[in-house]
């Protein structure tokens, strides 16, 4: 399973672990603020399912190259990267939001929507040729053999 893969799905896992524990210490009555259901509801959503699909996706779609790192995968690594920024940012402000009228935290969420909607771009770009069918991989691998040979 590539590296990028395992990370996904070990963050979506710690994503899963808060909202549990959110959603248990909101249910018991040990913990409450407002914002708590909207966060609970995106740690869950986003946070642990999103991640997973995304991570089980890349693992099971073949990529283009096998080689690991930041510069053969860039538009994963980068969706990982815009995902979990867009998570934290609303980490911190959807509570903040509500118990403050200061616009920066109205700005927050806004960068945090927009980060992951960038993320879930850049996994489009990332997972669009993997989805190809037989014939349309022969014709690249013939391409790549008439490159080289030239």
């Amino acid at each position: 399973m590539p590296r990028l893969a395992r990370l996904f799905i070990k963050t979506g896992l710690l994503y899963f672990l808060a909202s549990l524990l959110l959603g248990l210490a909101t249910e018991f009555k040990w913990l409450n603020f407002p914002g708590i259901t909207p966060l609970f509801w995106h740690l869950l959503m986003v946070g642990w399912i999103t991640q997973i699909i995304f991570g089980v996706s890349m693992w099971m779609f073949p990529g283009r190259t096998k080689e690991e790192g930041f510069w053969p995968q860039k538009w994963g690594w980068l969706t990982y990267i815009m995902l979990n920024v867009g998570l934290v940012c609303r980490m911190v402000s959807e509570p903040a939001s509500y118990t403050s009228n200061a616009a920066i935290w109205n700005i927050l969420i806004v960068v945090s929507a927009i980060a992951q909607v960038a993320a879930a771009a850049t996994y489009t770009i990332e997972l669009w040729p993997r989805i190809q069918s037989k014939e349309q991989r022969r014709r690249q691998r013939k391409k790549k053999r008439q490159k080289s040979e030239n």
